[in-house]
């Protein structure tokens, strides 16, 4: 198999957008597979230095009921990429079924490939069923970012209906090396976190190494960003495979602030730039 290939144990078929970063001659990163149907657009890639950024937007509005969008991103041996989405995703509201979100990333030895979209917007009724699938190499660093918070444009605070999402990290045998899942029931009255109901944004930022010095650093780089927080935590992952941190926000503005001052101590303590 291709090392930018699909994989069979994926589970996925004709992702809508399907992505391959790949090191040039020169150095620089670029774009060496590129398909995107509906609803993903692709901008152009934006260089940065030998680094690569691309923007993802989305034509179709967010997600309805009934859609199962499929995203495929990898970075091949010692590609620097980092991919973002142009705003906020809004998940409508759901009368009867639920929306599927399912992602997956790859990075090889010596790949460095950042996965950083806004947060998901839950509408009043959402369903929501998200699942990010990581396959990590020796060698490599992925850092994801995996956001929600809610919103009720009638203003009449209707909660959402569920939440059921999950991060799996694997190694490049296929060895599970850390699960994190939760599943909210916004019907039952309980905010994003479970713990308070002033906290409407839940997010998550995982830095993914297996070189354990870069863990370390990463743990305590999360946690200094995290002091200022009113309800968040950092340390490292099972497997000895990164950190991780999770944060509670009153608002999508607090959230993406948090998340934004965790990214860049984590880019200065392992020196991305």
């Amino acid at each position: 198999m291709r090392i930018d290939a699909l994989p069979a144990s994926a589970g996925l078929w004709q992702p809508q957008l399907d992505l391959c970063f790949s090191r040039g001659p020169s150095g620089a990163t670029y774009l060496s597979r590129q398909r995107a149907g509906y609803p993903y657009h692709v901008g152009r890639l934006l260089a940065h230095g030998a680094d690569a950024r691309v923007i993802v937007q989305s034509s179709s509005g967010g997600l309805f009921e009934d859609d199962d969008v499929h995203q495929h991103v990898v970075a091949t041996e010692r590609a620097r990429a980092r991919v973002e989405t142009a705003a906020a995703t809004i998940v409508h509201s759901m009368t009867r079924g639920s929306a599927k979100s399912r992602v997956h990333i790859e990075a090889h030895a010596g790949a460095q490939l950042d996965w950083l979209p806004h947060p998901s917007i839950l509408f009043p009724g959402t369903r929501l069923e998200s699942s990010i699938d990581v396959v990590l190499h020796p060698g490599a660093r992925i850092m994801l970012a995996d956001c929600y918070t809610t919103h009720d444009p009638t203003g009449s605070e209707t909660p959402f209906g569920a939440l059921d999402a999950a991060i799996s990290v694997r190694g490049a045998q296929g060895q599970l090396l850390a699960l994190d899942r939760f599943r909210l029931d916004g019907a039952s009255g309980r905010p994003l976190g479970g713990v308070s109901s002033r906290f409407a944004a839940h997010g998550g930022l995982m830095v993914l190494t297996l070189d354990a010095e870069e863990g370390a650093a990463a743990a305590h780089a999360l946690e200094q960003a995290t002091e200022d927080a009113v309800y968040a935590g950092a340390g490292l992952l099972p497997g000895q495979c990164g950190a991780f941190m999770r944060v509670l926000a009153t608002d999508s503005l607090s959230l993406r602030k948090t998340l934004a001052r965790a990214i860049d101590a984590v880019r200065g303590a392992l020196c991305n730039g």
